[in-house]
């Protein structure tokens, strides 16, 4: 008997923080956040805030401390006093909960006015277990459900939050403010640090139920994420956003993950023994974002598939990658959790976090890719060409590889062989 399809839906908790930053973040494993401050300007005794989103990225409660360090000089080495109600705080988090927190720092005198006064602010958190994440390290879909009014929403919106770190450390952010050349009289308002939750564990269930009644949309749009749609914009993508995190790829290396992920939207997800399409993470998000915008039901496939659905289509492409690949290679890659795991932490690096390394590319996407080249063709789209450029990026990358990565290009032999042997077969002539 065929299980109802809104039984299977369990989509990821929504990105609420990238919903009010704009997607500026800063990852820290189970936790990420955003910093700003409002007002950008202000004058001596008057303060302003120094806003902190928090998100919770696992289903563990979560303790926080977070501590705010100000300035004593200015950049002449003038003095520079700054208040505020509390240098530490102490405050705990629910499972996936999202919140932000306020903290008011005042200007006093002797300080002079000026520009680009730094805070920094330092958050350690610690979690009783190790827990399930409930968000992709990316993000994820925006959220349809909030526990805050329309109008908060908005004025969070528009605080300038940034994403710089001190000494490289993710733990320690700063934001910066100006001191404009005026003064007002010191007010008596009770400034102290406040907390609030903007959406809970329990706007889930609401959550859910808009989501699924999407289903029957999404399963309309999901027909026209075909090859034709979405391989070239794919493709594009998957250069700049490799690149952007310090691994420029070669032609062929991009066209083969972006076939890999092209097959996972288009196809594969069926034709592919244990996978569902309404069980993979990309169609549970585009259930979201159409719950969450019903416009773009009108969008353009391939800009939709880039610009919401790319980094769950890239999670689902590596573990169905590893599946397509497994037959074809001596090696044990691992079970589903540690492939998962694996996933996860390429998306994590994807995000922002962590140092290049090749194997992101090659395992499974660029084999996984090489493997179903001959099912995600285009008119004008050779397999051949891929081939030829796969096999020059395989002699450019093995003589500068060592170690654990040269391990994993040097599988891409047999692969090469065998897609060659395949294409022979199927007697498609040579370009």
């Amino acid at each position: 008997m065929t299980r109802d399809p809104t039984q299977r839906l369990e989509p990821m908790y929504p990105d609420v923080l990238g919903a009010i930053t704009g997607g500026t973040r800063i990852s820290m494993d189970k936790l990420q956040c955003a910093l700003g401050v409002f007002p950008r300007r202000t004058y001596i005794n008057q303060p302003v805030e120094i806003i902190l989103i928090l998100q919770n990225m696992v289903d563990q409660n979560m303790q926080l401390k977070v501590g705010i360090q100000l300035p004593t000089q200015d950049r002449k080495g003038g003095p520079v006093v700054m208040d505020t109600p509390k240098k530490m705080v102490t405050l705990g988090l629910r499972p996936g909960e999202v919140g932000v927190l306020r903290m008011p720092v005042i200007p006093l005198p002797p300080t002079q006015p000026g520009t680009g006064f730094p805070v920094r602010v330092a958050v350690r958190y610690r979690t009783p277990a190790e827990g399930r994440a409930v968000r992709p390290p990316t993000g994820g879909a925006p959220p349809t459900v909030l526990s805050i009014s329309a109008f908060k929403l908005q004025a969070l919106r528009e605080v300038e939050f940034s994403a710089h770190t001190w000494n490289k450390s993710a733990e320690i952010m700063t934001t910066y403010f100006d001191i404009a050349p005026k003064r007002v009289p010191l007010s008596q308002q009770n400034l102290q640090a406040r907390y609030e939750s903007l959406w809970t564990h329990e706007e889930m269930e609401e959550e859910r139920e808009l989501v699924r009644a999407r289903i029957p949309d999404a399963i309309r749009i999901s027909a026209g994420l075909t090859r034709s749609a979405v391989l070239r914009p794919i493709t594009h993508a998957v250069e700049e956003r490799f690149a952007d995190r310090g691994i420029p790829l070669h032609p062929g290396e991009a066209l083969a993950i972006a076939k890999m992920i092209t097959y996972t939207l288009d196809e594969g997800l069926e034709l592919e023994p244990g996978f569902d399409v309404q069980e993979s993470r990309w169609f549970q998000t585009l259930c979201q974002v159409l719950a969450h915008d019903p416009d773009l039901e009108l969008a353009d496939r391939g800009e939709l598939a880039v610009h919401y659905l790319f980094e769950a289509a890239l999670f689902d492409a590596i573990i169905l990658g590893f599946s397509v690949i497994e037959p074809k290679v001596n090696e044990d890659l691992g079970d589903y959790a540690e492939r998962v795991s694996y996933a996860n932490r390429l998306l994590t690096w994807l995000a922002g976090e962590g140092e290049p390394d090749l194997v992101y590319a090659y395992l499974p996407l660029v084999m996984g890719g090489l493997v179903v080249n001959l099912f995600v063709t285009l008119k004008d789209d050779n397999p051949w060409t891929m081939l030829y450029d796969l096999r020059e990026a395989y002699r450019g990358r093995i003589r500068l590889v060592t170690g654990e990565t040269a391990a994993v290009i040097k599988m891409m032999a047999r692969l090469l062989d065998e897609a060659e042997e395949a294409l022979k077969r199927s007697r498609i002539a040579r370009p």
